[in-house]
């Protein structure tokens, strides 16, 4: 075996076993930088959630991004009351910043172990919201990373049974009254009104469920898979 052969083979095993999710925040970290604009929501191995406010002529150019994001930005929708938004969804890389103007309000969903090799397997049950194509399910990003599920129920409507599959930040930015209900003989749990943002992190699979909109508005919430 040659010099060179060996050489190779020796740095693609060093490449092959170098450890992911490594990735730490340095001293420009914008959550260590400005807190009054960067509020830490949800934070555990897999994800970091930081809400940011930015107020008019707000400039976060300056800040370090350690890990890639995906940029939810909430937007007023035109002829709505204030809890029904319209929400555009970006995807940031490390070490760069979205190019969105102040006033801005948007939460970043960091991905800390975007440096590892995405699973190849991804496959999904029959039952998942997506395969089943349930009407208030849109998709409105999707990579080897992440894929955006942005549902919306009508006052009044309830979605089809379904479930989901993959771990999972879940987002609401309000929401109206509503009633879940699940396949497994337990009876439907009502959910009141929440009138602030909601962060949570589902790690298992969730088992077959539907949701009623008892409210008079709008129901609107991202799974961040």
């Amino acid at each position: 075996m040659t010099r060179a052969l060996l050489t190779l083979l020796v740095l693609t095993t060093l490449l092959s076993a170098a450890p992911c999710g490594t990735a730490k925040p340095d001293a420009h970290d914008a959550l260590a930088l400005s807190p009054a604009t960067h509020k830490l929501l949800l934070e555990n191995d897999r994800v970091r959630v930081i809400e940011v406010t930015l107020p008019a002529g707000a400039n976060e150019s300056q800040y370090s991004h350690p890990w890639p994001a995906l940029i939810i930005e909430d937007i007023p929708r035109s002829g709505a009351i204030p809890e029904v938004r319209n929400f555009k969804t970006t995807w940031q890389p490390a070490q760069s910043h979205a190019a969105i103007k102040s006033p801005a309000h948007y939460l970043s969903i960091e991905d800390k172990k975007a440096d590892c090799q995405p699973s190849k397997d991804l496959s999904l049950p029959p039952t998942d919201g997506v395969v089943i194509h349930d009407p208030s399910i849109k998709v409105p990003f999707e990579n080897a990373y992440v894929r955006v599920l942005e549902i919306e129920v009508k006052p009044g409507e309830s979605e089809p049974p379904h479930t989901h599959t993959w771990p999972s930040v879940v987002y609401y930015y309000r929401l109206p009254p509503s009633t879940r209900g699940t396949a497994d003989g337990a009876p439907p749990s009502i959910r009141p009104e929440l009138k602030q943002i909601q962060v949570t992190f589902d790690a298992s699979p969730q088992p077959v469920h539907t949701l009623l909109n008892r409210g008079t508005y709008l129901y609107q919430a991202h799974r961040i898979e």
